[in-house]
């Protein structure tokens, strides 16, 4: 396919290298944060070193490493470290069929 408008799914989508929105929210907060405090020197400041800490960090990881890990552990937080369906499910399993209907049948029954 050849049209103008065409995009690769696989297509990064970063500014300046790092993975927009996530990222570049805590760069943007900082700047803002110093120029609502009437320090935009030091707001400014604040947001080049989070820059910079973030480029290192991400360095020779895949695009959007840094938002994935966060979600990650915000959803172990949340979940108690259980980050499985049948770990999270508050019934025991059911012992005498089947778990799941895909489930091949134990031997000697039909």
């Amino acid at each position: 396919m050849i049209a103008p408008v065409y995009r690769n799914l696989d297509a990064p989508s970063t500014f300046l290298g790092l993975a927009f929105p996530v990222e570049w929210l805590a760069v943007l907060a900082a700047g803002w944060a110093g120029t609502a405090v009437g320090t935009p020197n030091v707001g400014g400041g604040a947001a080049l070193a989070i820059y910079l800490v973030l480029r290192v960090a991400g360095h020779g990881r895949p695009e959007g490493h840094l938002q994935h890990w966060l979600l990650w552990r915000v959803r172990q937080v949340q979940t108690g470290g259980r980050l499985s369906a049948a770990a999270r499910a508050r019934t025991p399993r059911f012992p005498f069929g089947p778990y799941e209907w895909r489930d091949p049948p134990r031997e000697g029954r039909p």
